[in-house]
């Protein structure tokens, strides 16, 4: 999912030598693997400062440093310069992670100054701001470079000016009326290496397929890997969208793919590479319904993060999904808690937003939670986020800015009520209907103060068994002409004599199915049937 570059220049945002960024090491003790670290201390080690992002123990800050992991590196010692710096940032990108490497150069830098024309709005902590949005903090301009971080709920590590790692959302400077004053760095280097996501408008491009455009439709198929003989995912017909299900999570939070004890068949990265080439996007599925996804420390979190990241590059996938129906525990007060985790969602979150900054803003995040995950959670008596009911609404709340679309599972589910208050049985147009709406328009969570903040249509899937079979699903299955008539009713609001929405929702994302190998058994009977209406909109 990299790209090399040889460049002879460079212009990169930002950019100083690490003799600009010199701090006062003087009453900094000398950090030690065996003292324990809380958020905000800090530390000198070789000749760099520190600070503790949040608790941390034998986490070495020259190798545990950067966005999510233990340390902020706040730069080198007061009187250390060095001939070689090593800059990593985040920008926006409209393909992939690319890694650029420059020969001996000199690098000229443009930084924006840090007060701008105007008079800006004052940011604010989880709202939505745009690509080019100026915003006033700590009594200067920023500039948004990417929406998602700039748009975080996390203000200690993206509040423009005073987060963390500010410099990976915004730029200094900016004019809210129109215009933006900046002041130019030059910085010489004999050897420099730089490791930087390129912005949107870099020509760049690779390999790696990218999310799909806001209005795409999707019809998702989970690929079960358990099954003989391999169904080679480029022999699978209709799907955009394949889940390779599921990896092995092991005690310690890691998980493995392999062949080697023989209970998982999965296609070689050959065969997900033409898959890719078909169009398909290839994700892998964490969880299940056996497979308790638990992650209970900093090393349960770190060791989720670097298995996936190297399944991931093997495999070379498009992105994650979160498929776990046992062991994720959250808050009481259903709340996600990222700086001082206490339940394995809060590293959940934690594990995902290092995932997506690692590969950059077109790696795919999806979820596949359960209606007693989320809309079971209306009801007042209902919330037990501790242990089950309503896991995934903190969860999906946390990370929404990250979360390309959530598939709940439309099946293997008692009554669940509508926002009307009304109770609806699945495998009926009225359910799908009224459950998708309050998906999207979001709800109370039970009695704890806190609201499920909704999602866009465009992030909302419909999930349902692919065939009738028992193994498919215990219940729930949904003839293919009540399907078609459910997403027509929520795209264009012709709902016959069934529920209403009061919106439509023509950007409703698609339809997933469990599994494709359920729908091979049938010669593909399902996918065959909603194909057009899912991905075309032919729905008649």
């Amino acid at each position: 999912m990299k790209t090399t570059l040889a460049l002879g220049g460079l212009l990169v945002t930002a950019f100083l030598s690490s003799n600009v960024f010199a701090v006062d090491c003087s009453s900094r003790p000398t950090w030690s693997s065996s003292t324990v670290y809380t958020q905000g201390n800090q530390v000198k080690h070789n000749n760099r400062g520190y600070t503790a992002n949040y608790w941390t123990q034998n986490n070495n800050p020259t190798t545990s440093s950067g966005p999510w992991q233990h340390w902020a590196d706040n730069g080198a010692c007061d009187g250390v310069t060095s001939s070689s710096s090593s800059v990593s940032s985040v920008v926006s990108s409209s393909s992939s992670s690319v890694v650029v490497s420059s020969a001996s150069s000199s690098i000229v830098a443009s930084s924006s100054s840090s007060t701008g024309g105007g008079s800006c709005p004052q940011y604010v902590a989880g709202t939505s701001y745009t690509l080019g949005q100026v915003v006033a903090n700590a009594g200067a301009n920023y500039t948004c470079d990417i929406p998602g971080w700039c748009s975080s709920t996390a203000a200690w590590a993206y509040a423009p000016g005073t987060g963390t790692y500010w410099t990976s959302a915004w730029s200094a400077g900016g004019s809210c009326s129109g215009g933006s004053s900046s002041s130019a760095v030059s910085s010489s280097s004999s050897s420099s290496s730089v490791s930087s996501v390129i912005s949107s408008s870099s020509s760049v491009s690779s390999s790696s397929s990218s999310v799909a455009p806001t209005g795409d439709s999707e019809l998702v198929g989970y690929w079960e890997n358990w099954h003989w003989p391999l169904l080679t995912p480029s022999t699978i017909p209709n799907y955009t969208v394949l889940n390779i299900s599921f990896p092995r999570i092991n005690a310690d939070g890691s998980l493995t793919l392999t062949n080697a004890d023989f209970t998982q068949n999965n296609p070689t990265p050959a065969q997900v590479a033409a898959a890719q080439a078909q169009g398909k996007k290839v994700l892998l599925a964490i969880g299940g319904a056996t497979t308790p996804l638990a992650l209970t420390s900093m090393a349960h979190e770190d060791n989720f993060v670097n298995s996936f990241i190297a399944i991931a590059d093997e495999w070379n996938l498009d992105g994650i999904d979160i498929d776990t129906e046992k062991g994720l525990h959250t808050a009481p007060n259903a709340l996600i808690n990222e700086t001082n985790p206490q339940y394995s969602a809060d590293h959940l979150v934690r594990a995902i937003k290092r995932i997506k900054a690692h590969y950059g803003p077109d790696f795919m995040v999806t979820m596949a939670p359960e209606t007693a995950h989320t809309i079971g959670a209306m009801l007042p008596a209902n919330w037990q986020g501790s242990i089950n009911w309503g896991v995934y609404l903190p969860l999906m709340n946390a990370l929404r800015n990250e979360i390309t679309w959530v598939q709940m599972q439309n099946y293997n589910t008692g009554s669940m009520p509508g926002l009307n208050g009304s109770f609806y049985n699945s495998a009926t147009q009225d359910a799908l209907v009224a459950w998708t709406e309050a998906l999207i328009e979001g709800f109370p969570i039970a009695s704890t103060g806190v609201n499920y903040q909704g999602l866009p249509a465009n992030k909302i899937v419909i999930g349902l068994p692919a065939s009738s079979a028992p193994s498919a699903a215990g219940s729930g299955y949904t003839d293919p002409t009540v399907v078609k008539a459910a997403v027509r009713c929520l795209r264009s609001g012709d709902c016959g004599s069934g529920y209403t929405p009061a919106k439509t929702y023509p950007d409703l994302r698609g339809v997933m199915a469990w599994s494709v190998n359920e729908d091979n058994l049938v010669n593909y009977f399902f996918s065959n049937s909603i194909q057009a209406c899912v991905l075309q909109n032919q729905c008649n």
